[in-house]
């Protein structure tokens, strides 16, 4: 159901091609029949902004379309990482829960991304003065750009997503916002990325009232930008940006707008022509009746709720035998001792004693020649925790002697 979203300049640029071959014919039957052709089909996007801190990114694949099977949901935002000031520069900032949630991007992005949602990192003011909208030049721009795209092909991210709230410009000595800043961001950004990732505008804050648009490309470089006020139904004004199928108008919160509200928007998003509907907040609580209400509406298809299976089973801890692997005294204490580690849902890491070793995420490993001084092993009493990917845990007790 996901498109390339760059397709939609193709269809501007074929648009464009017809209404000069109009003019060129000079028949008044050629331009209607034009303006016509201009008017593409539009596949509204439904993106979704999911608060990590307390829901888990992997919930937006338990919703699929009821009869094709589809994702529901064709764009999930992770909200939020932050653009923080170190007292010189911007740089970006991740929580821990954003950073659990980038870093177990197996079980947290990668599910989302195979049902055919595009997965983009939302990127919010911190109340340090650090914005998108006051960089003094571009290379201070290209910077955080640099930071932005090394973030996006880290994680195996489709992109980056602007929301200028809580920036408070002007702290810590930062300088106001300026009509230049943001050009300079979003076209570095583009220039780093390459025409198939996502960049799309939260059109909120001095981002999107101080930028001056006609400065830069803003067709060119931002896919998206929509309506940040739930719930309201109001697309935003971006010069550059005119064709509706780049516009979101609605804006709904998922716990606080009524169910007929946000169906009402969506079947206004789909009559007017616009390209995005806008909802926050998913959580892990059943939500497909609600959705469908939405879907219904966007992509003619009801919304199932199928969750998938979380894994709740700990990794396999067994001894090796063997006097090469594993030599044991009469009194049970192991002058060394090996071990084997099993999990369907794959091993991420081990620790002897605190002391973690990462290891490559495989269903078998091994963990071999433990002896004190080796992977923080010690004389008497040990611990070994073994977690897999899903954070399972499995403690295994054992005593070394010399």
């Amino acid at each position: 159901m996901s498109q390339n979203v760059r397709s939609h300049r193709f269809r501007r640029m074929i648009a464009g091609l017809g209404v000069l071959a109009t003019a060129a014919t000079g028949l008044l039957a050629g331009a209607s029949g034009a303006a016509a052709e201009d008017a593409a089909p539009v596949d509204p996007q439904l993106a979704v902004y999911v608060e990590v801190n307390s829901n888990d990114l992997a919930n937006v694949a338990d919703y699929t379309l009821a009869d094709s099977g589809d994702t529901a949901i064709d764009m999930a935002m992770i909200f939020a990482a932050n653009i923080n000031y170190d007292g010189e520069k911007a740089y970006l900032h991740f929580n821990e829960r954003v950073t659990e949630t980038l870093e177990n991007a197996e079980t947290q992005i990668r599910p989302v991304q195979a049902k055919g949602t595009k997965v983009l990192l939302s990127v919010l003011g911190n109340h340090q003065g650090a914005g998108f909208a006051n960089f003094a030049s571009f290379a201070q721009a290209d910077a955080f750009a640099a930071q932005l795209a090394d973030a996006v092909t880290t994680y195996g991210l489709d992109g980056i997503d602007f929301d200028d709230e809580w920036t408070e410009y002007g702290a810590n000595g930062t300088p106001q916002p300026n009509p230049q800043s943001f050009g300079w961001l979003a076209t570095a950004l583009r220039d780093r990325l390459g025409p198939d990732k996502i960049i799309s505008l939260y059109a909120i804050g001095p981002t999107y009232t101080t930028t001056d648009f006609t400065l830069f490309d803003a067709a060119d470089v931002l896919d998206y930008a929509w309506n940040p006020y739930y719930p309201t139904y109001d697309a935003p004004t971006v010069p550059g940006l005119e064709d509706r199928s780049l516009l979101g108008a609605a804006a709904i919160d998922l716990s606080a707008t009524s169910a007929a509200t946000a169906a009402e928007f969506a079947t206004r998003t789909a009559a007017d022509g616009y390209g995005v509907y806008v909802a926050y907040n998913l959580t892990a609580t059943d939500q497909s009746a609600y959705l469908s209400g939405i879907t219904q509406a966007l992509k003619g298809e009801g919304t199932e709720y199928r969750a998938a299976p979380r894994d709740t089973t700990s990794p396999t801890v067994t001894i090796k035998e063997g006097s090469r692997f594993t030599k044991v005294r009469a009194d049970g204490a192991y002058q060394r001792v090996s071990f084997t580690l099993f999990d369907e849902g794959k091993i991420d890491r081990v620790s002897v004693n605190g002391v973690v070793k990462d290891l490559t995420d495989d269903t078998w490993s091994d963990l071999n020649f433990v002896k004190p001084g080796a992977f923080g092993a010690v004389r008497g009493a040990n611990t070994l925790q073994v977690v897999d990917v899903a954070g399972n845990t499995t403690e295994v007790s054992f005593v070394l002697s010399k």
